[in-house]
C-alpha cells in the first residue's frame, strides 16, 4: 500500500520541522559559545588596562652601588599609574637585562622613600627594584631592561651603563 498524499505530506513537514530545530539549536549553541568567549577576553582586557605601569628612570642616569665592588646593584624606578594595586615582588614580577632574565633571588622590591621592603604598589605610587649583578654592567654601553607582571603586561626602558 502506498502512503496517501495527506500522510506523506505530514511526515515531510515533521522531517522539516525537525532539520529546522536540529539547525536551530546548532546555531543557539555556537552563539552562546560566541558570546561566552567574548564576555570573557572582554573582562580580560579590562583586567589589562586597569593594571598599567611605567618604568621612570632617567635612562642616562641608573642609581647603583659602588662599581669598584661586585656583586653591583642598580636600582630602577616603576610607578603604578593603574587603577588596582599591583603585586610587587619577585614571585609576581619578572626582570630582564638584554634579554636574559634576573633571578629572583637576585631582585628587591622596597619603598624608595623609606626603603621598606613592598609587597604591592598601589595605584599612582612608586616603588624600586634592586638589581643585583654578579658583574658590573660596561659603562657607556646601552642596555634594554625589561619588566614584566604577573598579567603579561611588561615594559621596557633602554638605558646607559653608569
Amino acid at each position: 500500500m502506498m502512503a496517501s498524499g495527506p500522510a506523506s505530506e505530514l511526515i515531510l513537514f515533521i522531517v522539516a520541522v525537525l532539520v529546522a530545530g536540529s539547525v536551530a539549536g546548532a546555531l543557539a549553541y555556537v552563539t552562546n559559545d560566541i558570546a561566552h568567549g567574548i564576555n570573557d577576553r572582554g573582562a580580560m582586557l579590562a583586567d589589562r588596562l586597569r593594571t598599567d605601569f611605567a618604568i621612570i628612570n632617567d635612562p642616562n642616569n641608573i642609581p647603583h652601588s659602588n662599581l669598584s665592588v661586585t656583586p653591583v646593584n642598580y636600582t630602577f624606578y616603576v610607578k603604578n599609574i593603574g587603577k588596582e594595586p599591583i603585586a610587587f615582588n619577585s614571585n609576581a614580577i619578572q626582570v630582564f637585562i638584554d634579554g636574559t632574565i634576573i633571578p629572583p633571588s637576585n631582585l628587591t622590591f622596597f619603598d624608595p622613600y623609606t626603603g621598606n621592603p613592598l609587597t604591592s604598589l598601589q595605584p599612582y605610587s612608586v616603588g624600586a627594584i634592586n638589581v643585583t649583578l654578579g658583574k658590573k654592567l660596561v659603562s657607556g654601553q646601552y642596555y634594554t631592561l625589561l619588566v614584566v607582571l604577573e598579567n603579561g603586561r611588561e615594559r621596557e626602558l633602554v638605558f646607559k651603563a653608569p
